[in-house]
């Protein structure tokens, strides 16, 4: 297949064709939206576009000499937080009203959808690490002058007054916090002095010491208590097998010194102790011994018969074993009643223990409570200086400040689409159009206008092709209709040309 029969060129001398024969359709089409498009750039509105940047300045120079002491504030998303107040109702109602954009008496409902409106037609975008761009279209280059100017004024204001009320409102926070803080602190200091005041058992260490000291002397004494109770024992089968009398001759005299010993013994113990201590005991004891045996000697000797030629006499060595008997019962004694005693002092040592393991606990407790409070009191010390040193950094204009790097300019040429792109467009898209058609035209026609669709159909050979025959009548006509079309297409462009004039020269 040559190159003519390729189906691009077969479709081009289609379109060619199509287009001659609908030459008055493609004419008047490319005439309508010639006009149609200048005059719609002739009456569309002319848009001003104003913009202004502003910078976030960060102060680096305090806040490293201030580091874990203060912290200034910073924003990381700026553009999002521009965005944000500006396009908050409070800064744009101020705006409309400063700026004049709508008269007095307008409804709320009619505010609102000038609100948005506004909205949309303002722009808030990054423009560069720490730059945000606000930029705002309008068809009065004015009022885009104005209002950019001024939601830049209000945005910078707002801000810095957002900034002081932040940082105010959180330090008197923190000093709410702190008082709150220390009162709780008092109050824990005053249950835990007042706890220790009104619990005087001593220490856990001390009555442990106590009670080991009570049950070492529990076991001595019971070991001195086995020892005497054996004594008594011993000196009890001594005594029996001992006879009271011997056929020796005493006189009572012999037991009435003993006596006076022992009561001068007692005499002198009775001025150190009292009655109940062992000794001053032991002594009653012997004198009452020593008594009935001086009674028994006289009696003994006044008993006799005159007749009996030998005196009967106590055994000295009964009596010794009597009377060591008697010492040793009397110790006996006062070792069970001291040991009673010494078991009771172990009964309270241990009453005494629970109660401060008990008063530990308390103790314990208040102590942690008192610690806590305090630990977060000295912490909240220490968060209220910062956020005073942040307020004073804001106060100061440290931190994130915004200020305006470029200011608004009056907007002298309008943006967008203009007149010169309407005239421009129209010619392009005259001609376009109209053969975009017939394009479309003659590729959906059902009907065989290539001949390598029939042999793609067919498998059949293409022996030729019959050409359209243009007779001299057919030539005549369309000679006449390019004349008329001519003509006509003349009269359009010098409307065309016409019209762009009157628009250079301002009449239109």
């Amino acid at each position: 297949m040559s190159d003519s029969n390729s189906f691009p060129i077969q479709f081009v001398k289609a379109l060619i064709k199509e287009i001659i024969a609908h030459r008055v359709l493609v004419t008047l089409i490319f005439s309508s939206i010639l006009i149609a498009v200048v005059l719609a750039g002739l009456f569309y509105p002319l848009k001003y576009t104003s913009s202004t940047t502003i910078h976030a300045d960060q102060q680096n120079i305090i806040a490293p000499l201030l580091e874990g002491q203060a912290e200034v504030t910073r924003v990381q998303d700026r553009s999002r937080v521009v965005r944000e107040v500006i396009y908050s109702p409070r800064i744009l109602t101020q705006v409309v009203e400063e700026v004049g954009l709508l008269p007095e008496g307008t409804s709320p409902k009619e505010v609102e959808l000038f609100l948005n409106g506004l909205r949309g037609r303002l722009q808030v975008e990054g423009a560069g690490p720490g730059f945000i761009k606000i930029s705002y279209q309008a068809q009065d280059p004015a009022e885009a002058f104005k209002v950019v100017s001024k939601v830049s004024e209000l945005f910078i204001k707002d801000v810095s007054e957002s900034k002081r009320n932040e940082s105010r409102e959180a330090f008197l926070f923190i000093d709410k916090q702190v008082k709150s803080y220390k009162e709780q602190l008092q109050q824990a200091e005053s249950r835990l002095q007042a706890f220790k005041s009104g619990n005087i058992d001593g220490t856990e260490a001390d009555v442990s010491r106590r009670i080991t000291s009570l049950r070492a002397q529990i076991e001595e004494m019971e070991l001195n208590l086995e020892d005497q109770s054996t004594k008594v024992v011993s000196l009890e089968k001594q005594l029996a097998q001992e006879s009271r009398f011997i056929a020796r001759q005493y006189r009572a005299d012999v037991y009435r010194e003993r006596l006076a010993e022992a009561q001068s013994r007692l005499a002198t113990l009775r001025l150190s102790y009292k009655e109940t201590y062992p000794d001053v005991v032991a002594l009653k004891h012997q004198i009452e011994d020593l008594k009935k045996a001086i009674q028994e000697a006289n009696e003994t000797d006044f008993g006799s018969s005159s007749n009996d030629a030998v005196d009967s006499n106590i055994n000295p060595l009964y009596e010794e074993l009597r009377l060591a008997l008697s010492e040793a019962r009397v110790a006996t004694d006062t070792i069970k009643r001291r040991l009673r005693l010494t078991r009771g002092l172990l009964e309270e040592e241990y009453e005494r223990l629970k109660r401060i393991a008990e008063q530990e606990a308390q103790l314990a407790e208040l102590t942690r409570d008192y610690t806590v409070t305090r630990e977060i009191y000295e912490e909240m010390l220490d968060r209220k200086e910062k956020a005073r040193l942040s307020m004073t950094l804001d106060i100061e204009g440290q931190g994130v400040n915004y200020k305006i790097q470029e200011p608004a300019t009056f907007p002298l040429n309008p943006s967008g689409f203009r007149f010169l792109h309407f005239v421009l467009l129209a010619p392009f898209l005259g001609v376009m159009v109209p053969i975009g058609l017939l394009g479309a035209y003659v590729y959906l026609d059902p009907r065989i206008r290539f001949v390598s669709k029939i042999e793609e159909n067919v498998d059949v050979p293409i022996l030729g092709v019959v050409p359209h025959v243009h007779t001299k009548l057919s030539r005549r006509i369309m000679r006449g209709d390019i004349i008329l079309l001519a003509l006509f297409l003349t009269l359009v462009f010098g409307a065309y040309v016409g019209v762009v004039v009157l628009r250079v020269k301002g009449v239109l």
